[in-house]
C-alpha cells in the first residue's frame, strides 16, 4: 500500500490528505530567517567534499533549528530491467546515504547540533567524504548531489533546506551506456541468432577501442573487439558473429569489459545492459499421452516457485513479468496447502493477476505433440474467482506451424471463467469445490505432428487464475447405460445460486460429473475423487440460465443422471 505522510512535523496520514498542491504551496509560502548555500566539489581521488554555509538574514540571533541533516541523493536512477515487481525502471531523487554534517562520517542516525545563530552571521560546515563511503550502489556518479535541510527535533518542522549542483565529476573514468541489439529468428521453432549491443559514447572524449562479451545462461563468454572512432555523443553497433539459441529458455547476459583500456566507468557498478530472453520449443514432437501436473518441477532455490518444465515453456509479455506473479506455485512453501487441481496435490500454474496492473500476456506453451491417431482430446482444472467484476481472460489456442499462426479452441472472461464468487482479498484456491475441470475436442488434429498448444492468460487487474492437470490424449468412450447401485440426490432442487449432489458408489473409481441443458448441450465438467462412499460436490449455478438441466455421474462402470431445475 502507499505509506502515511507527515508534513513539516504534524500528524501522519494519507498522503493524498497531507501532501497535497495546496498544503505544498502553503509550507512554501512561509518565511525563515535561513538560508542555506551547499557546494560539492568532486575531488581526483573521487572523493567529495562538501561545503554548507547557514546563514541568519535576520536582525536578531535566531535558535529555531537545533539540528542540520545532510543526505546524498542519486537525481536520476536507471536501471536496464525493473528491480521490483511494479515494472518501474526509473526513479527521481532517491535518497541513497546520511552523513553527519560535523564530522562527514556515513550513517549518521541523527543530525549534527545547530547553535543559535547571531543576526547577520554564517555558520559553516566543511566536510571530505572519502571515496571508501560513497555507497558502492549508485548507479552514477554524475547524478549524486546533496540535500541540506534544518530541523526542531522536537517539533519535526523543516525551517530550511538547499540542494548542491551534480555533476563534475573526474574525467579518468569514462561516461558510456549502452543496449542489447541482437536479432534472433522469429517463431518459437527458429534457432537463429546474432547477439549485439549498441555503445553509446558519453564522454567528451573520443572511443577508439570497446571490448565486450556476452553470455548464453551463465555459459562461456564470448568476446568482440571493437576498433575505430567513436565522438563524443555518438553510437556504435557492435556484432559477434552468428550462433544459436537452444531449446527452451536462452538468458542472453552482456556487458562491457572496457573501453579505451579502461575497465572504470561513472557507473560504479559498470555499464550494465539488460539481459535477452528467448524461448524456442524443442525440434522433435513428443509422443501423446501427455500428462503435466506440476508436482516434478524443481523450485527455484529459496522460493515456492518454478518456470522449469519438461513439456513447456513461459512466456510473458511484457518480458519482466517476475516468477512471483507467473508460474508454478508450491502451495506448501508458502502455507498455502493443496493447491493442485481439486485439492488432490500440492501445485499449480499461478496467474497472478492481482498484482498486475492489466493487459499483461502470460502464455503457458507446450512442447510439439504427435496426437492420438482418432479422439484427440484436451483436459484441464482451473480455479478462479474476480475481484469485483474484472474480466481476467484464459485462452486456449492451437498451432500447427510453429506459432507462426493459432486456432482459439477456448476462451473465457471475467464470469464465463469463474469457479466461485468474486473477492476482494487475493485468491488462493483452499477445496476441490473451487475447481472445474474443462474438456476440449482436439479431434480436427487427430494423428498430425508438431501441434503446439498454448495457455494465454491476460490480466484485467482482477483476481488470481490457477491451472492444474493438463492432458492430451485419446478420449474414452463412455458406457451407455446407468452406473448400477449408485444413488444420486439434489438439493436444492430447484436451484438458484448453487446446488450440492450427493451420489454412493460401492467401489473406488474416477468419475466424471458433467451438466447439460435440455437441448443436450454441455454447460460445466466437474471431476471429484470417486472414493467408495458418499461422495458430495458443490456447483455454481449462479450463471446458469433457468431452465431444466441434467447431472450426469461418469465412470468406467458407466453414467447416472439425476434431473433438476434451475430458478
Amino acid at each position: 500500500g502507499v505509506p502515511n505522510t507527515s508534513l513539516q512535523g504534524g500528524a501522519p496520514g494519507s498522503s493524498g490528505t497531507v501532501v497535497t498542491a495546496a498544503t505544498l504551496a502553503n509550507v512554501a509560502a512561509m518565511t525563515t530567517p535561513y538560508q542555506i548555500t551547499a557546494t560539492q566539489t568532486w575531488n581526483a581521488d573521487w572523493s567529495i567534499t562538501l561545503d554548507i554555509d547557514v546563514t541568519n538574514t535576520s536582525g536578531a540571533s535566531v535558535s529555531d533549528a537545533d539540528k542540520i541533516y545532510v543526505a546524498m541523493i542519486e537525481n536520476h536512477v536507471t536501471y536496464p530491467s525493473a528491480p521490483g515487481s511494479n515494472g518501474e525502471t526509473e526513479f527521481e531523487y532517491v535518497m541513497r546515504e546520511m552523513y553527519n554534517a560535523s564530522t562527514g562520517a556515513a550513517g549518521a542516525s541523527t543530525g549534527a547540533a545547530l547553535g543559535a545563530i547571531a543576526a547577520g552571521a554564517t555558520e559553516s560546515f566543511n566536510f571530505t567524504i572519502a571515496a571508501a563511503n560513497v555507497p558502492n550502489y549508485i548507479r552514477d556518479y554524475r547524478e549524486i548531489s546533496f540535500a541540506v535541510y534544518l530541523q526542531n527535533n522536537s517539533s519535526k518542522a523543516i525551517h530550511q533546506a538547499a540542494k548542491s549542483a551534480a555533476g563534475s565529476t573526474p574525467t579518468d573514468r569514462l561516461a558510456a551506456s549502452a543496449t542489447a541489439s541482437s536479432t534472433a529468428g522469429s517463431g518459437l521453432c527458429d534457432y537463429s541468432f546474432t547477439p549485439g549491443i549498441t555503445y553509446t559514447n558519453e564522454d567528451a572524449v573520443t572511443v577508439t577501442e570497446v571490448i565486450v562479451e556476452y553470455d548464453i545462461n551463465g555459459g562461456t563468454a564470448v568476446s568482440e573487439t571493437f576498433t575505430g572512432s567513436i565522438a563524443a555523443g555518438a553510437s556504435q553497433a557492435i556484432s559477434f558473429p552468428a550462433t544459436t539459441l537452444v531449446p527452451g529458455t536462452s538468458v542472453v547476459n552482456y556487458r562491457v569489459t572496457s573501453a579505451n583500456g579502461s575497465t572504470m566507468f561513472q557507473n560504479p557498478g559498470g555499464i550494465e545492459i539488460a539481459s535477452e530472453t528467448y524461448r524456442r520449443l524443442n525440434s522433435a514432437s513428443s509422443a501423446t499421452p501427455m500428462t503435466e501436473g506440476m508436482e516434478s518441477a524443481p523450485l527455484i532455490t529459496g522460493t515456492g516457485y518454478s518456470r522449469d518444465l519438461t513439456t513447456a515453456i513461459f512466456s510473458t509479455t511484457p518480458d519482466d513479468v517476475t516468477e512471483s506473479l507467473f508460474s508454478i506455485l508450491d502451495g506448501p512453501t508458502y502455507s498455502y496447502g493443496a493447491i493442485g487441481g481439486f485439492a488432490a496435490s500440492d501445485r499449480s500454474v499461478r496467474f497472478r493477476f492481482y498484482n498486475l496492473s492489466g493487459s499483461e500476456e502470460l502464455d503457458l506453451v507446450f512442447e510439439k505433440l504427435t496426437m492420438p491417431s482418432s479422439g484427440s482430446q484436451l483436459k484441464f482444472s482451473h480455479a478462479y474467482r474476480q475481484y469485483i467484476s474484472e474480466n481476467d481472460r484464459l485462452q486456449v489456442d492451437v498451432s500447427t506451424d510453429c506459432g507462426a499462426t493459432w486456432t482459439n479452441v477456448f476462451d473465457k472472461a471475467g464470469s464465463d471463467l469463474m469457479t466461485l464468487p468474486p473477492a476482494t482479498a487475493q485468491y488462493t484456491p483452499s477445496s476441490a469445490s473451487d475447481w472445474e475441470l474443462n474438456l476440449i475436442d482436439l479431434s480436427a488434429y487427430d494423428g498430425q505432428s508438431d501441434v503446439v498448444i498454448r495457455f494465454r492468460g491476460t490480466s484485467a487487474y482482477g483476481n488470481n487464475l490457477y491451472l492444474d492437470d493438463i492432458n492430451v490424449s485419446q478420449a474414452t468412450s463412455v458406457i451407455e447405460n446407468e452406473v448400477e447401485n449408485l444413488e444420486i440426490s439434489i438439493m436444492p432442487n430447484p436451484a438458484n445460486e448453487y446446488m450440492v449432489a450427493n451420489f454412493t458408489v460401492n467401489e473406488n473409481v474416477v468419475p466424471f460429473i458433467t451438466i447439460v441443458n435440455s437441448l443436450g448441450q454441455q454447460v460445466k465438467n466437474v471431476p471429484v475423487s470417486g472414493t467408495a462412499g458418499m461422495n458430495s460436490v458443490r456447483i455454481n449455478t449462479s450463471d446458469f440460465p433457468a431452465g431444466i438441466y441434467f447431472f450426469n455421474v461418469i465412470s468406467n462402470n458407466g453414467t447416472a443422471t439425476k434431473r433438476f431445475v434451475v430458478e
